[in-house]
């Protein structure tokens, strides 16, 4: 039980910081391929807000709409690494609650 306990405490922890990885990488990829494309630094604001609105419901600007159709399985993988960076912390402290108090192996 105290093995399985610890495969399941790393491999939570590595799933948290491939998620914070992936959000990082893929953001600035995104950006660069906007700023080639409509020109300026990959640092504006205007690329930074359609990172933020690619892959929700409606995306509002022209940028994300354009990553959306150009660019689909970065902005997935952008999705992707969101969700998992909101559930796998709630999951890693439900495991170390569970460990402790359920069975006892902390």
């Amino acid at each position: 039980m105290i093995i399985l306990f610890w495969i399941l405490a790393a491999a939570l922890a590595f799933a948290i910081l491939l998620a914070a990885q992936m959000r990082m990488l893929v953001s600035i990829v995104l950006r660069r391929a906007l700023a080639a494309k409509f020109g300026g630094k990959h640092t504006d604001t205007a690329y930074r807000t359609a990172i933020y609105d690619a892959g929700r419901a409606a995306p509002d600007s022209e940028h994300a709409h354009y990553l959306s159709a150009q660019y689909p399985k970065p902005v997935a993988h952008l999705v992707l690494a969101r969700r998992v960076a909101l559930i796998a912390p709630g999951l890693l402290l439900i495991l170390v609650l569970a460990g402790r108090y359920a069975l006892g192996v902390i």
